[in-house]
């Protein structure tokens, strides 16, 4: 079966709901988040089969990833996006289970790519990399 990420879009339900989970998160998770990104980030390297959405999955996490790391001090809004996107790519039973094939990381790209889009539409100097 082939997927198609594009065909999977966030409703304004699912925004709304993300929006206030985004405005909740604790920020004292940032390090343990940020410890689990490498790993999980190689593990999808070697366990799953790449495609175009995998691909851009991994590329923004890995950009999300290095703004925090090389920016300690951004305002906390953004932080909590950032975070927040990293922390549901990390997550591995979430809407749809990573454990899924060819489907388990098509809502974590969505989720991913709806922080980065909202970085790029605000702050598009932060992730010009």
């Amino acid at each position: 079966m082939e997927t198609h990420p594009e065909e999977f879009k966030l409703t304004e339900e699912d925004i709304q709901k993300m929006e206030r989970r985004i405005a909740a998160f604790d920020l004292s998770r940032e390090q343990k988040i940020l410890a689990v990104i490498p790993q999980k980030l190689e593990s999808m390297l070697i366990l799953t089969k790449l495609n175009e959405f995998t691909t851009e999955l991994i590329n923004d996490v890995s950009r999300l990833y290095n703004i925090l790391l090389a920016m300690p001090s951004l305002n906390d809004d953004l932080k909590r996006r950032i975070l927040y996107a990293l922390d549901y790519f990390v997550v591995n039973d979430d809407e749809i289970p990573d454990e899924i094939p060819d489907m388990g990381y098509i809502d974590d790209l969505a989720v991913v790519r709806y922080v980065v889009d909202q970085i790029l539409a605000d702050d598009s100097e932060i992730v010009q990399s």
